[in-house]
């Protein structure tokens, strides 16, 4: 009895808590500069025991699997996409200490003089493209926490993909989605999901791109056209088309809605919709029909809700954001007791995607940052 007794006291006095439940990280730099004690969010846990291999890199799924297709990712082999939204999730939190850890995870397996390879390990060759968005998501991470830890070798990184940017995938004035490195080639469509014009901007304030750029990219996207409320899928330079999907996916939507309310623009139509929806579903399904709104599958998407959070926060929807929150949660794994705790598990295959653990846990993040969440 003593020995347990003991063993409480240690685990409270170093700043742990009872295993699966929310705990204290001592001595780490919270958001805001601040020094103090950082909870660990559950999603947070479940990432670093579940979806972390030996090497740092993130794992794509929960469960092992033998990748049989170049163009996607599976099992262990690691996204440019997660290694981004971990870089900023990191922070979010403050955590300089996982900030530099993913740096070199950065230069050790994705990074080739500002070009950054989509997706790595595995038995796969290497792929020979990057994509853009994910690029532009960790020039954004570095130049932020650069600024904030006044770390210039974070800037002199992003620089370094702006100029890769710059070099190979401009088009007619406009970024393109990739950059194939093997074939010398680039891509002539842009899909708007992943037009980040803030971080843009920012590319442009370092002098690493072109007034021009940055000022056709803003207008670009304050001006995109929509049909029955939605945005187009991607936009083709040489023939200067749209092309609008007749499946609605909410994540493409919500990343160009979030894209735009960085760069102060409102997506009026699309907000409406999601709002009226959530409010006679009490939910927002993945997927919708173009032309009636209605769903066309039956799953709720994690990600779809982590991204609603993020733009509702961008918009100032505080209201929004916590019943968003609170349906989003419903989903993932808050047992304490269960191996899985913290995850966002499809039940049916016991699987998981990175990517629907790490969008809701930077959203969740972001809620206790700004003060919604206490």
């Amino acid at each position: 009895m003593l020995t347990i007794v003991f063993g409480l006291l240690v685990l409270l006095i170093t700043g742990w808590m009872w295993p699966g439940l929310p705990f204290a990280q001592n001595g780490k730099e919270l958001a805001g500069g601040a020094t103090g004690y950082a909870r660990f969010l559950p999603g947070e846990l479940f990432i670093r025991e579940h979806l972390t291999n030996t090497d740092h890199t993130l794992k794509t799924n929960l469960q092992p699997a033998e990748p049989d297709d170049a163009n996607i990712a599976q099992g262990e082999e690691s996204l440019s996409e997660s290694l981004g939204l971990w870089m900023l999730y990191a922070l979010e939190k403050g955590d300089s200490g996982l900030f530099a850890q993913n740096v070199k995870v950065l230069q050790k397996h994705f990074y080739q003089n500002g070009w950054i390879v989509w997706k790595t390990g595995g038995d796969q060759p290497q792929v020979t493209t990057n994509a853009l968005v994910d690029d532009l998501r960790i020039a954004e991470a570095l130049y932020l926490a650069g600024e904030k830890w006044n770390e210039k070798s974070y800037i002199q990184m992003a620089n370094e993909i702006a100029d890769s940017i710059g070099k190979h995938q401009i088009r007619d004035g406009m970024p393109v989605d990739f950059y194939d490195r093997q074939h010398g080639v680039n891509s002539d469509t842009l899909t708007l999901s992943y037009l980040n014009a803030a971080t843009l901007h920012k590319m442009r304030e370092q002098g690493r791109i072109e007034e021009v750029l940055d000022g056709q990219a803003s207008a670009f996207l304050q001006n995109l056209p929509t049909d029955n409320g939605f945005f187009p899928f991607s936009y083709h330079l040489p023939s200067k088309h749209f092309t609008y999907q007749r499946e609605v996916n909410l994540i493409d939507q919500l990343y160009v809605a979030l894209h735009r309310a960085q760069a102060g623009i409102a997506s009026p139509e699309l907000w409406a919709f999601l709002k009226e929806e959530f409010a006679r579903r009490q939910l927002l399904f993945g997927r919708y029909d173009a032309v009636t709104k209605q769903p066309l599958v039956q799953y709720e998407s994690p990600a779809v809700y982590g991204l609603a959070i993020e733009t509702a926060i961008e918009l100032g929807d505080a209201d929004f954001a916590v019943e968003l929150y609170e349906r989003m949660i419903r989903k993932q794994i808050r047992r304490p007791e269960s191996q899985l705790y913290g995850g966002y598990i499809d039940m049916s295959r016991m699987d998981t995607h990175s990517f629907d653990n790490l969008i809701p846990l930077l959203a969740e993040r972001r809620l206790f940052n700004e003060g919604i969440l206490q």
